[in-house]
């Protein structure tokens, strides 16, 4: 079941907190590099004392950075993209996606040094299962003689349902159990006892056609004033304070500011499955950090920024990162990626930073 309420506000304890928007000043932040030289790091994850695990998406390795200054590569998956990074009790979790005429994406631990074990094959459940397979995107509202003089090669796109698909992006390990945000199969899917089951899909981002948006998306002019049910794509999931799971999406499609601020967080009881958009107006939404009083950290990709919500208080622009991708959330500090995407892949200069408070 889904459902939409209120946009722009995000409850993860027992009040109201607000997220919306980019129009706040930064609270200061104080960066030290804890690794660079990395290619495209766009998920990471932090460990009780301080040992950072990254993956270097696009070189499909998962390196430790840590303890100290020492730094190794744990996983090397040639051929495919290692992401999805999260540590629980010592025990790293992961995901691989390989694309092509052979694709594959499974749920992966390593620990202690030991050799990886698979725990799920993702792909394969995708294929049985396809959790957004009765879900309808594309657009909506456009007249016959409109959708005419829509390109061939983009009317396939102008109704569609979900697609056989599956690009684990995110992981969060809670108890028994490891909750996967499946980028590509618009889903929300926990893994138990190497079991995977669907706990909710995203629903369709609905956008407003204008000139512009038209223009973008390579639809004729006469496609203003109709609707694109973009889809939902689950970037990063977290476990909030109130035992519920919080959703970082951003719409399929141009996933900068070309089409407006239209990613959100979603909010998924878990009791129920019931799916409910707390929080819009965000730009490339890829990772999510709450603490235990519900301060909330949103990385947000495009807009090259990580926001900052404090309990019942207005957000802030926290710090400015290039590109960031993954953020974490460990004893007071916080811990975030600068991807590097747009830099020399022969000189790779991805970083680990972490920020910690201005005093004041």
């Amino acid at each position: 079941m889904q459902r939409r309420t209120r946009p722009a506000v995000l409850a993860l304890a027992a009040g109201a907190v607000t997220l919306s928007g980019l129009a706040a000043p930064a609270s200061g932040a104080t960066a030290e590099e804890i690794g660079d030289g990395l290619v495209a790091p766009l998920s990471l994850a932090v460990d009780d004392d301080g040992t950072v695990f990254v993956a270097q998406n696009f070189a499909g390795v998962l390196t430790q950075l840590g303890p100290g200054s020492s730094r190794k590569d744990l996983v090397t998956a040639e051929g495919q993209e290692v992401g999805g990074v999260s540590v629980s009790d010592g025990v790293v979790t992961y995901v691989t996606t390989a694309m092509g005429p052979e694709p594959a994406a499974a749920l992966w631990t390593v620990e202690n040094g030991g050799d990886p074990v698979q725990v799920a094959d993702l792909w394969g459940y995708e294929q049985e299962a396809n959790p957004d397979g009765s879900t309808r995107y594309g657009v909506k509202g456009m007249n016959r003689s409109c959708r005419r003089k829509v390109d061939r090669e983009l009317r396939p796109l102008l109704k569609y349902s979900g697609v056989v698909e599956s690009h684990p992006y995110a992981t969060h390990v809670a108890g028994g159990t490891t909750y996967v945000a499946d980028a590509a199969g618009n889903s929300i899917l926990a893994v138990t006892d190497g079991e995977v089951s669907t706990v909710a899909t995203l629903p369709p981002v609905r956008i407003d056609i204008t000139k512009r948006r038209a223009k973008v998306m390579g639809l004729p002019g006469c496609a203003k004033g109709s609707t694109y049910k973009a889809e939902g794509v689950p970037t990063d999931v977290e476990m909030g304070p109130d035992g519920n799971l919080y959703v970082t999406s951003l719409p399929g499609g141009p996933e900068d500011a070309r089409m407006g601020a239209n990613g959100g967080v979603y909010r998924i009881e878990l009791a129920t499955g019931d799916v409910t958009r707390y929080a819009g107006g965000l730009v490339s939404p890829v990772g999510l950090a709450i603490g235990p009083d519900g301060t909330a950290y949103v990385s947000m990709l495009f807009a090259s920024v990580v926001m900052e919500q404090k309990f019942l208080q207005e957000p802030t622009v926290f710090a400015e990162v290039p590109f960031p991708g993954d953020v974490e959330l460990v004893d007071g500090q916080v811990y975030v990626t600068e991807t590097d995407l747009m830099g020399d892949p022969a000189a790779p200069a991805g970083r680990v930073l972490r920020l910690t408070p201005d005093a004041g």
